[in-house]
């Protein structure tokens, strides 16, 4: 299958009609540390997203992709989480660009690892550009029963 008939069967969601922030750089974690993200080249075509969400499937692991349009930007899309309560990543279709909703970075915790993720194995190249800033993680906790 090519990515043109691939693309035809994804599901359609209504037009998106938030504010955007178009994705150039972020800032990761790793090992305790900060390190700066910055997307060097784009891809030229979408076959390697369409055979990552193949094998993704093919594994049972979540991922929504489906196919909607970008008001502010006026262009379709594909709208991508790999769980239901991420923030969505669009990658524009007419230049590959990556778009997030204007919130994402400071609300979500998930949404570099999954940026990342989803940059990585569709075939952005990236460069990372580790720093001796210690991050301030965040511990998520839980609460098993309500305690009176």
């Amino acid at each position: 299958m090519n990515v043109g008939e691939w693309l035809k069967q994804l599901a359609w969601i209504p037009p998106y009609p938030k504010v955007l922030t178009k994705v150039t750089e972020f800032t990761d974690i790793s090992k305790g540390r900060l390190v700066k993200v910055t997307i060097e080249e784009k891809p030229n075509d979408l076959t390697k997203l369409m055979e990552w969400s193949e094998y993704r499937k093919s594994i049972n692991k979540p991922l929504t992709i489906a196919r909607t349009y970008l008001i502010q930007t006026k262009s379709y899309a594909l709208m991508i989480k790999m769980h239901e309560d991420d923030y969505p990543i669009f990658i524009s279709l007419n230049d590959f660009s990556v778009y997030v909703k204007r919130t994402a970075f400071t609300k979500s915790f998930r949404i570099r690892t999954t940026l990342r993720y989803v940059l990585y194995y569709s075939g952005y190249k990236l460069k990372f550009k580790h720093t001796k800033i210690p991050a301030n993680r965040y511990t998520v906790t839980k609460q098993a029963t309500l305690s009176v």
